[in-house]
């Protein structure tokens, strides 16, 4: 129970110091530009495929198959996203230049999969659907080395099930603007556009009775305009925030013992750059980071491809 309050009690103290003036005066502000998703050339994108969670639950997926492939990335969207808002860019570059196949889940309660929005039954199953699909893709190309990787929450998702007891063995970490939550003490502070907004009470009933873990919790910053022309989502819920957000990121990624990268941009809208590239340097010192100059938290994703394609060659080549 101590270890559980002190968890409560820092998402109280952090998450109240990040909630933005205008969030709390009810207008709405963008937290960071999608004009850089909205202007880049449109690319193919495969159609939906689905595989069936242990709860019966379709989840939604997409393949980027190359001509030849040399590797293979499960690539998670990051909060309140799906697999076709700016994800597309990821799988066609490095399917197309790298050889790499892609498959770009919807995790549960997001995008096309099935589930209530935003929502989990707990925090277990979505690592369990993760391992469901990596067990998948393993199976239908049992030769390649496989990586996991994620952008935005979807890299804390991905830190976490690393941390998970039951995880299955991939080859690699990749990680791409990261949000590695309030324990990491990365985010920007004074933010005039915070992304998100909690209601810091669900996490505590939640946690002195556990009551409130399918309650909307976490709200988003997105724009009417961008919740009304996608599949992006308001909020989600405390279990859904609880499986996104890395428990113990120090430790976490100290315990890394894959190849790891990260890359992030320089003018990222949500993150101090230098301290998420600090927290891998310092705790992971094999890990490869780099700063990516002019990109920003969602524009990286246009150019992803050119930045991750040369270091998943480099090491599913590696013997």
């Amino acid at each position: 129970m101590n270890r559980t309050m002190i968890f409560v009690l820092s998402i109280i103290i952090l998450t109240s110091c990040s909630t933005s003036k205008s969030m709390a005066e009810g207008r709405s502000s963008d937290s960071f530009s999608f004009t850089e998703l909205n202007s880049a050339t449109e690319v193919f994108v495969p159609p939906l495929q689905f595989l069936e969670a242990s709860d019966n639950t379709r989840l939604a997926y997409r393949e980027y198959i190359p001509e030849k492939i040399d590797a293979v990335l499960i690539f998670y969207h990051g909060g309140g996203a799906y697999s076709k808002v700016g994800y597309q860019f990821i799988g066609d570059g490095l399917s197309k230049r790298y050889n790499c196949l892609v498959v770009t889940p919807d995790i549960r309660g997001h995008g096309d999969s099935g589930g209530a929005r935003g929502d989990t039954p707990n925090v277990e199953q979505v690592f369990d659907d993760i391992s469901l699909l990596i067990n998948y893709i393993r199976e239908k190309y049992p030769e390649k080395k496989l990586f996991l990787g994620g952008h935005s929450s979807g890299g804390g998702l991905v830190l976490n099930y690393s941390s998970y007891k039951n995880h299955e063995k991939v080859n690699g970490y990749l990680f791409l603007s990261p949000q590695l939550g309030f324990r990491s003490n990365t985010e920007l502070k004074n933010n005039p556009n915070s992304f998100t907004t909690v209601k810091q009470d669900l996490f505590v009933s939640n946690a002195m009775s556990g009551t409130d873990g399918n309650s909307q919790a976490v709200f988003f910053n997105y724009s009417k305009e961008i919740l009304q022309t996608t599949k992006n989502i308001a909020a989600i819920t405390v279990n859904m925030a609880n499986a996104i957000t890395p428990s113990a990121p120090v430790n976490q990624i100290k315990k890394l013992d894959l190849p790891t990268a990260i890359w992030i941009g320089e003018e990222d809208e949500l993150f101090n750059v230098e301290k998420v590239v600090s927290l891998f340097k310092k705790n992971n010192p094999k890990s490869y980071t780099n700063i990516v100059s002019g990109e920003k938290h969602l524009s990286i994703l246009v150019n992803a491809a050119n930045y991750m394609g040369p270091w998943i060659l480099e090491k599913a080549l590696e013997k």
